[in-house]
């Protein structure tokens, strides 16, 4: 990172601020008669991206880094470790340069290089800070290395990568290690920089750090693999009258990438049930299920359903505001796949 700009890793209820009108299709009455259709209404079909609803401009909900997909996570050599039943995924956070924003440096430093694993595959989920300028990740031949470009000033960047160990009861420890340099004909000629995986999960460790004040330094957590997806949701949660109200949020990966948004109703039914409805679709508006559940005393929990039936899992907790056409009420919560075998 060269400028002075920042962004969190995960910022979610930081980007909710604006407000909107409620449409006529969503005023009380409206509400309250889709409440008791089947789904409150919603359909399973495609949609224009962000629902072609501009409220989702106004609160700062369409524009956000779209979720990494790194090529080789699709290798079929992958595939396999993924499928050994003793096969281990570590998640880790490394960062580099002026950890703390620090204005007075005035001597960049190129970090460029790899990082590299000494068995199984690292898979680069989300870049911290990076800029098309000075900052790139490189094509990949390699499961075991991730090369990158990256240049530091006055911040730093990042990376937030999965580690996936096939063979974790191997005498030999797993190791990241990072070089300071790009593989050439003659192999890297850079610095060697190597840390024992589990040592990571004992909390930060630095790897390097110089005079200027630039330190590189990572952490990890881990746990068995798990093939079925995860992630988060956020949002608005709007009472437009007593008893009813309507959603708005983005729908993100499990490391922050958005995968696309939800809108929704909720409500008191006639039998006094507290029921929500909603509708996700994907960046391009494609459909991706249909989300029903009830709420209660400040918390939510549901079902996703798509075309084949049941998918996952919701919940979370969520703030409402006054009645009105202000927007103050959020709501923040997470989803899980549960039928990813079918």
């Amino acid at each position: 990172m060269t400028k002075t700009r920042w962004m969190g890793l995960v910022a979610m209820t930081a980007m909710l601020g604006g407000c909107y009108a409620a449409t006529e299709q969503e005023d009380a009455a409206g509400v309250s008669e889709a409440l008791e259709l089947e789904n409150g209404g919603f359909e399973m079909t495609d949609e224009p991206p962000i629902f072609g609803d501009l409220r989702f401009e106004a609160l700062s909900l369409a524009e956000v880094e779209p979720e990494l997909i790194d090529p080789i996570e699709g290798d079929a050599s992958v595939a396999l470790m993924l499928e050994r039943p003793d096969a281990v995924v570590v998640h880790a956070q490394i960062h580099w340069g002026q950890l703390r924003f620090n204005p007075d440096n005035e001597t960049p430093r190129n970090w460029t290089g790899f990082f590299a694993v000494n068995r199984g595959a690292i898979i680069a989920r989300r870049t911290v800070l990076f800029e098309g300028r000075t900052d790139n990740l490189l094509p990949r031949t390699d499961p075991r290395a991730l090369p990158f470009t990256s240049a530091t000033l006055p911040h730093h960047d990042g990376l937030i990568v999965t580690i996936i160990d096939p063979t974790p009861e191997a005498p030999e420890p797993l190791t990241l290690a990072y070089v300071n340099d790009l593989p050439g004909p003659a192999g890297p000629e850079g610095d060697h920089l190597a840390v024992p995986v589990r040592a990571l999960l004992d909390g930060p460790r630095v790897l390097t750090s110089d005079d200027a004040g630039n330190t590189m330094v990572a952490a990890a957590t881990a746990e068995a693999v798990d093939l079925c997806d995860r992630g988060h949701l956020a949002g608005r949660w709007h009472r437009i009258a007593p008893g009813r109200g309507v959603f708005l949020g983005q729908v993100r990966g499990p490391f922050g990438g958005l995968r696309g948004h939800v809108r929704g109703i909720y409500g008191e039914r006639r039998s006094g049930e507290r029921v929500f409805f909603g509708k996700y679709i994907d960046r391009d508006g494609h459909f991706h299920g249909l989300l029903r559940g009830t709420y209660a005393d400040g918390h939510f929990e549901g079902r996703w359903i798509d075309r084949g039936g049941d998918r996952g899992v919701l919940g979370g907790g969520y703030r409402e505001d006054a009645p009105g056409r202000e927007v103050g009420g959020h709501f923040i919560g997470a989803w899980r796949e549960t039928t990813c075998g079918r």
